[in-house]
């Protein structure tokens, strides 16, 4: 009898870690990555295009990309705040852009991000941003309103919040969660143990 509950509770624990791990390691196939995809250190970023802090922490995650050139990538997911009304339709274009042209999609995101304030524009500075990075504009505006394209961001947003992240950006670097926009030297500190693995 104790040695069954034993193996139940064992069964249990490992349960958990097996569900604390899956939250800690959002799944990132078939999501666009930045730098080496063979890159032994990956960064997923939740991120909400309308978020101050959220571009804090782009600048970081981008100068992480520099530092660590060719040993750390970033895979980049959404969660748009609902009071920020330009964030779910940034993140539908990003992915709709993605599907063109992975480099577009790059440019699009660190734009939005150098001059978020225009985001107050909405749909119109979100076309004008892809309009001048030469996208397809017949197949974007079809691809923005693909069920494809929204089902990614639901996927991410029902990732961000079994993870129950405490907000936005939420970072998850080989599985150790950092939240808010930590200073590099934080990034810094998980980076190099993850490379020291």
């Amino acid at each position: 009898m104790n040695l069954r509950r034993f193996f139940a509770g064992l069964t249990l624990l490992v349960l958990l870690a097996m569900t604390a791990a899956a939250c800690a390691a959002p799944k990132t196939e078939g999501r666009l990555v930045r730098g080496n995809p063979s890159a032994p250190v990956t960064i997923v970023e939740f991120t909400d295009f309308q978020c101050p802090y959220c571009g804090v922490g782009a600048q970081t995650v981008s100068a992480m990309l520099k530092k660590y050139d060719g040993k750390v990538n970033l895979v980049v997911r959404h969660y748009p705040l609902p009071f920020h009304p330009a964030a779910l339709p940034a993140a539908l274009y990003f992915e709709a852009i993605a599907a063109q042209s992975p480099e577009k999609a790059w440019q699009f995101y660190d734009a939005l991000f150098a001059d978020a304030p225009k985001l107050q524009d909405g749909e119109e500075h979100l076309k004008r941003v892809a309009s001048g990075l030469g996208v397809d504009m017949t197949r974007l505006e079809q691809d923005v309103r693909s069920t494809a394209t929204y089902k990614k961001i639901a996927a991410d947003k029902q990732a961000f919040e079994q993870a129950e992240f405490d907000g936005v950006p939420a970072f998850v670097i080989n599985g150790t969660v950092l939240v808010g926009a930590q200073p590099p030297q934080k990034f810094i500190e998980v980076i190099d143990a993850a490379l020291s693995k």
